[in-house]
């Protein structure tokens, strides 16, 4: 069985499950015309055995509208599904109240029982629809906010007990992240990679149509070397803003090629239409092929002072497990607050192996409130990205990690390609991207 969002041409079948239960009539009193924007169905053989909608009254209060199972799939859980995607999605949107109208009374008790749900009144009805032999409709509310809230730490306590990840049906939306650049990658070796602002700006515009909801930036000069400058960094938010100003852009303050707080900040004092949604901080210092990379705990927190100061979320990065620690220390001592976005990095040389176990137990060590990508260096970056998304998890994927396609390094790859393949495994297994808004709050950027 699966979960997943109706199609446009699927109303007639999505009516013919309703009419068992006498919820048919469409359009009439009761009932307007259906938005299959705003629906999901459970299919089982590729039949369609149930379906659920709902509508948004107003930025904060949605409403459910039709929820019906065709007779005979009793036990299978599927009303449950169907009633959990379209709360998912209202919350995605928003939502905060969401109002139901039920008839029979076992229904009332299921809504109560399983989603806390209260009685805030009746409604007389005004035509055929429900059970006939009931002339009016309860009235229940829901705070989604805590049911979700609930949810997730219910989750989190079974992954805790099982030292394993929780199944999750249905998924939450998928978080692209897209490194599009980096530091190392050149043009002498792939020619696909952006470097200009103008490049680097429209590769990003082209990832948020893929299907990305942030780009990791690094800002690259005349000559293809890497830069702290706030100017470039500025020139390319503004390019990237202008067409698609829902794109979350995230500026690197690496500490690769340069130490000094002064250079690794500059582009964090940017303001206006250019400033940066977040920023990397790396937590701890470690070695890659080319060289070390220094963070020490002065500069890291200073940074994250600055970036807590100008309102800019971290994109926090962790190569290995002690980096975890050092996020918790932050947050004790209020330097992170709030929700927490983590990018877990594996396979680099030095740093945390790419093996499903440690991608289990880095997930296992993250602090409360986190959000998490995982990302795979080099060959391991499909097998990380997609346990990453089978898990729950979000992604990050880009040149700057990976410049192959394939495994075998015989097919240079482009970020275009990178993230196609990434979302057609994540909707074949009908987990959806997230939307600009569903990416916001995830990170913490609509609160």
């Amino acid at each position: 069985m699966k979960i997943r969002k109706a199609h446009q041409s699927e109303r007639k079948e999505i009516l013919s499950v309703m009419k068992h239960w006498n919820m048919h009539h469409v359009p009439s009193k009761e009932m307007e015309e259906l938005d299959l924007n705003c629906f999901f169905v459970a299919t089982e053989e590729n039949k369609i055995i149930g379906a659920s909608g709902y509508k948004l009254i107003s930025s904060t209060v949605g409403k459910t509208t039709l929820l019906g199972v065709l007779p005979g799939n009793k036990g299978k859980g599927v009303g449950r599904l169907l009633q959990d995607a379209r709360l998912e999605a209202m919350y995605g949107l928003g939502i905060k109240k969401v109002i139901t109208n039920a008839d029979r009374p076992e229904t009332i008790k299921w809504y109560k029982k399983n989603y806390g749900y209260y009685e805030i009144g009746s409604i007389k009805k005004v035509a055929s629809f429900g059970d006939d032999s009931i002339l009016a409709w309860t009235t229940l509310e829901m705070n989604l906010e805590e049911y979700i809230k609930r949810k997730t730490n219910s989750l989190k306590n079974v992954s805790s007990k099982k030292g394993q990840p929780h199944p999750l049906n249905p998924y939450p939306p998928l978080l692209i992240n897209a490194c599009l650049t980096g530091m190392i990658p050149t043009k002498e070796m792939t020619k696909y990679v952006p470097i200009s602002p103008e490049e680097i700006s429209e590769q990003a515009i082209n990832a948020y149509d893929q299907g990305a909801r942030i780009v990791h930036l690094h800002a690259r000069n005349t000559d293809g070397t890497p830069t702290w400058k706030a100017e470039v960094y500025e020139k390319i938010i503004l390019l990237i803003k202008n067409e698609r100003p829902d794109l979350i852009c995230c500026i690197s303050t690496s500490g690769r090629d340069w130490p000094e707080l002064e250079r690794r900040s500059e582009a964090l004092y940017i303001t206006g239409k250019g400033k940066p949604d977040m920023a990397s901080l790396t937590l701890g210092s470690l070695n890659f092929p080319t060289g070390p990379s220094i963070n020490s705990i002065d500069i890291v927190s200073k940074l994250a002072s600055i970036m807590q100061e100008k309102n800019i979320i971290p994109e926090l990065e962790v190569f290995d497990s002690g980096m975890v620690n050092l996020a918790k220390v932050l947050e004790t001592k209020g330097i992170l607050k709030g929700k927490k976005y983590f990018n877990l990095l594996f396979g680099s040389l030095n740093s945390i192996p790419a093996s499903m176990k440690d991608l289990d137990y880095l997930v296992s060590k993250l602090p409360e409130n986190s959000t998490w990508a995982a990302a795979g260096i080099g060959q391991f970056q499909l097998p990380i990205n997609v346990a990453a998304i089978v898990m729950g998890g979000n992604v990050r994927v880009g040149l700057e990690d990976n410049i192959y396609y394939d495994y075998k390094k015989k097919q240079l790859a482009t970020n275009e390609d990178l993230i196609k393949r990434l979302k057609r495994i994540s909707e074949e297994i009908y987990r959806p991207i997230a939307t600009p808004t569903e990416a916001r709050r995830l990170i913490g950027l609509s609160d």
